[in-house]
């Protein structure tokens, strides 16, 4: 969701407020290692919900690491739902982002219980920032 504009910044767009909370997850690298976490240790999952994130970030914070990282300059930019349901976004991705300040992905549970035991295993979530440095050459 970030793009570069003519100015060489780049721009945070969300219809949704500064504090909302996004449970990040690199996909690539930690679905399996949730998976793994939970063969290796099957009668500790059963029943259990697990909630695959690093961490929740708020935009402010994703920025603030994209900065760091890369160097580069962002912002925010809070857009009304009219403007990002048009274009190519669409009314699922709408949905999907206001869900996220209210009630707010996973009902803003803790993600503790959902890390212990992939990190039991010996599998560390891929947190915002390592992601960006892994990635950095490709940003």
């Amino acid at each position: 969701m970030l793009r570069k504009g003519d100015d060489d910044v780049y721009t945070l767009t969300y219809p949704v407020g500064k504090d909302a909370q996004f449970p990040l997850i690199d996909i690539a690298s930690d679905m399996g290692k949730y998976v793994a976490a939970a063969l290796k240790n099957r009668s500790a999952v059963l029943r259990v919900q697990f909630f695959a994130a690093a961490d929740y970030y708020t935009p402010a914070r994703i920025l603030a690491e994209s900065e760091e990282v890369t160097g580069k300059k962002t912002r925010f930019f809070q857009v009304d739902s009219e403007t990002y349901n048009t274009g190519q976004m669409g009314q699922e991705m709408l949905e999907n982002h206001l869900f996220i300040e209210s009630p707010g992905q996973f009902m803003g549970q803790s993600l503790k219980e959902s890390h212990d035991l992939p990190e039991q295993a010996g599998y560390l979530p891929t947190t915002w920032k390592a992601f960006l440095e892994q990635n950095k050459s490709s940003l």
